[in-house]
């Protein structure tokens, strides 16, 4: 079937990209570059925002932990420094009552070398005594005074260490300080890097929204502006076969004017050549399984290939297969625009979606109950023809052959052949098979 091809592809594209889009002055949509490229700038820019926050979340982090750390050391360090205090405070208890015993001790034995009697005795009679006794003064007061200098050397050993703790204190709180100053400007940076995040999200939501507003509108006009091709067309077929029709009666009537017999008007031209004339409208002959032929007033019905569907061309009405109710007559993607589907209500195939598509000026409406005497609407001999299947009732406009993955262009589908053979069986001739059928049919599926 001519631009089967073309239909096949449009069918395939479903919703894959969210693109913008603007009414062009022929009515078809376009890809607006400006506001696409914005939208994409947006977005790289939340994920550059986004992965700014995540760092600055963990560098945050990092200072907090380094933050308590310090803490650690500094709670340390003050309790070294009170047990380094302790520590001196009882050194200098015990030096300075070393202090006050060697004194003591110095005084007593300087006191008793000048008054005892035996040591003076000894002083007046061995001459060296006094210097002997002096020694042993001397000897005392150097013990002091080591003993001082010890006490001294001690206490400036632990001044030294106060000193050193209180240092390592005071640059643990500097350091302690410097933490804290970067974490504000951390916390700060991230909050200011959110807000900005939050600022750019609102715009990607604003221009999605004129985006698909943009689109919405752009796809009315082009459904409004195929309508009103199809129907131009439509008129311009009528017209032109009512006039071809108006000439045919001509050229008879002057063919009797000048006398010839019947049989020489039929000698003198074949079928082919002569206008078509229109098929009246005829009663349904229904089958056993409640359906008939919808293909029974076509006019010069030419059988084409089976593939979704089974495809057929000529002009004339087109009838309900049976009884059922219309769910939609138009969708975009077929050629020409027209899509009729109803459900059956009756018979085997009760609850299937049954499709007659393409070039077909429609006479029901969606909600119509039809019966197998309701023209669905009138085949115009145009350049697609018509197709006529089983349709998805969960996605109009899709066919169950396209659903179920069995068609890839031009080829014979399970459910195309399966409808050929209901056709066949109400006396309609069947399609031409392109392939052995693709696919399989679902179980409990009715054969006939």
């Amino acid at each position: 079937m001519r631009n089967r091809l073309r239909r096949s592809a449009w069918q395939a594209i479903g919703g894959a990209a969210l693109a913008v889009v603007v009414v062009s002055s022929s009515g078809s949509p376009e890809v607006h570059p400006q506001l696409a490229s914005s939208v994409q700038s947006m977005k790289q820019e939340a994920s550059a925002l986004t992965q700014r926050i995540a760092a600055l979340n963990s560098q945050v982090q990092s200072i907090s932990a380094h933050y308590a750390a310090v803490e650690g050391q500094i709670r340390q360090l003050q309790g070294k420094e009170s047990t380094v205090e302790a520590t001196i405070a009882q050194k200098r208890r015990l030096l300075k009552k070393l202090h006050g015993e060697i004194v003591a001790e110095a005084v007593s034995l300087f006191a008793q070398a000048g008054t005892d009697s035996q040591v003076l005795s000894v002083l007046q009679d061995n001459p060296n005594a006094s210097a002997l006794a002096q020694e042993d003064i001397t000897t005392a007061s150097s013990t002091q005074e080591q003993a001082v200098n010890a006490y001294q050397a001690v206490q400036q050993q632990l001044t030294n260490q106060e000193s050193q703790l209180r240092a390592d204190q005071s640059q643990q709180a500097s350091l302690l300080s410097l933490l804290s100053t970067q974490e504000a400007k951390a916390q700060s940076a991230q909050q200011q890097a959110s807000t900005e995040l939050s600022g750019v999200n609102s715009q990607i939501q604003q221009m999605v929204a004129a985006q698909l507003a943009a689109e919405e509108q752009a796809r009315q006009a082009q459904i409004e502006a195929q309508q009103i091709a199809a129907e131009q067309a439509a008129a311009a077929r009528q017209a032109a076969a009512q006039q071809a029709a108006a000439a045919a009666q001509q050229a008879a009537a002057q063919s009797q004017g000048s006398g010839a017999s019947p049989q020489q008007q039929g000698s003198g031209a074949s079928p082919q050549q002569q206008a078509p004339t229109p098929v009246a409208p005829s009663p349904a002959a229904v089958a056993p399984s409640g359906y008939a032929n919808p293909l029974r007033a076509i006019g010069n019905l030419q059988v084409e290939r089976v593939d979704q569907g089974v495809d057929y061309n000529g002009y004339g009405p087109i009838y309900a297969i049976g009884d059922g109710v219309v769910l939609s007559t138009f969708n975009g993607g077929w050629p020409g625009g027209t899509f009729i589907a109803y459900r059956l209500t009756n018979g085997p195939a009760a609850g299937s979606v049954v499709y007659a598509a393409e070039d077909i000026n429609v006479d029901v409406s969606v909600g119509q109950s039809v019966t197998p005497n309701t023209v669905l609407g009138t085949l115009y001999n145009g350049p697609d023809g018509i197709e006529t299947g089983w349709a998805d009732g969960s996605a109009l406009g899709e066919t169950m052959a396209m659903s179920y993955g069995q068609f890839y262009g031009s080829n014979t589908t399970a459910f195309g052949y399966n409808f050929s053979q209901l056709l066949a069986s109400l006396g309609a001739p069947g399609g031409v098979l392109q392939n052995s059928p693709t696919g399989s049919l679902p179980g409990g599926w009715p054969q006939w």
